[in-house]
């Protein structure tokens, strides 16, 4: 039996910073208003929310579209087109995720919105690499209720410390730090630079270093 390995989404698959820096690009161009004013008009957004993994398009359009007086639908066509899914994916996620699904049941473990988290992966390409029956998305993802859903002993590959601590302090699964950011590595756990040297980290587990 093939061993499972859960993908994080954001910052782990893909960028989602460039994928805003994109759609904002593309706002100023339909509105004529500056990126300062968009990211303005975002902010104004995000404070009326609870968090990040709260952000719901649907609201996050109507928003948008209201403050800047353009049209719902073309802000829609531009927050869900396509490039802007492609040309934020992580270079090393294509390539790395061929060669692991072939050795390995690959699944995700993400926080949002259960649609709008399939959706990047679809538009960005890579929606076939993962099985749906090992596909986890929840609007809380460290609840005691969702770790217990999760497959024992499994792999998890996360870009937030915080989630890898979590998982580490579970004690039953393999969590993997894929720290894009800096060299630092985790002091529990095996830790990854980029995708590319993730078969090294999964055959070697065991050993921290």
């Amino acid at each position: 039996m093939e061993d499972t390995i859960l993908f994080d989404i954001d910052y782990t698959l893909i960028n989602s910073s460039d994928s805003k820096i994109i759609r904002r690009n593309k706002i100023s161009d339909l509105s004529g208003f500056s990126i300062e004013k968009i990211l303005e008009v975002e902010n104004s957004y995000v404070k009326s929310d609870s968090g990040f993994t709260d952000f719901n398009p649907d609201d996050y359009i109507v928003h948008i579209s209201k403050a800047l007086g353009v049209d719902f639908e073309k802000v829609k066509e531009i927050f869900f087109s396509d490039d802007v899914f492609t040309n934020a994916l992580y270079s090393d996620v294509n390539n790395s995720l061929e060669k692991i699904h072939q050795n390995y049941e690959c699944g995700v473990f993400s926080e949002g919105f259960e649609d709008f988290q399939l959706i990047k992966l679809h538009k960005s390409g890579i929606l076939h690499f993962f099985k749906k029956e090992i596909t986890f998305i929840f609007r809380r993802k460290l609840t005691v209720e969702v770790l217990n859903l999760l497959p024992e002993n499994c792999f998890i590959i996360d870009d937030n410390p915080s989630v890898i601590s979590a998982l580490v302090e579970a004690g039953r699964f393999r969590p993997i730090w894929l720290n894009r950011k800096t060299k630092e590595k985790h002091g529990e756990c095996k830790t990854t630079f980029d995708l590319t040297d993730i078969g090294n980290a999964l055959e070697n587990y065991s050993s921290i270093k």
